[in-house]
């Protein structure tokens, strides 16, 4: 094997397998305290964005999500069949569905915001303000490098 191309691990891509690792800890653990509200963590997505843009489309949904079109009609369908959501046609073009969310969604909404509430300080346990504050501003800059790289 050449050194021009080393095997991807975490020993060579130490930042890169932590972000990866950390953001799958975080979904478990998201997801576990989510079950007994009947929802998944990508489902959670999906009401808070309704809950920020009410009436938005499913497309515009997808966008925010960053999944597909598909992807957001599977996750729809079952928070819809939940009746955490319902969806209308728009007034001007009747395929286009708007989703809202019910009151049973907002309550779910908010529960399960308070949970994650709970997972995010357990996350941050023992870290000192301007801790957070670095940690904030280095994985924004890691962001911001790569979205460059996305955007050119």
């Amino acid at each position: 094997m050449s050194d021009c191309h080393p095997r991807e691990n975490s020993a060579n891509f130490p930042v890169a397998a932590l972000m990866k690792r950390g953001l799958q800890l975080l979904r478990e653990r998201l997801d576990e305290v989510l079950r007994p509200y009947g929802i998944t963590s990508a489902q959670l997505h999906v009401l808070g964005a309704l809950d920020r843009d009410p009436g938005i489309s499913g497309a515009k949904l997808a966008r925010t999500c960053q999944v597909t079109p598909q992807t957001t009609q599977v996750l729809l369908r079952g928070i819809e069949a939940k009746g955490l959501v319902i969806r209308s046609p728009h007034p001007e073009n009747g395929r286009i569905l708007l989703a809202r969310l019910t009151p049973s969604g907002k309550r779910i909404l908010a529960r399960s915001r308070a949970a994650l509430g709970e997972i995010y300080t357990q996350m941050l346990d023992g870290f000192a303000d301007d801790e957070v504050h670095t940690l904030e501003t280095l994985l924004s800059r890691c962001l911001s490098n790569l979205d460059a790289v996305n955007q050119k």
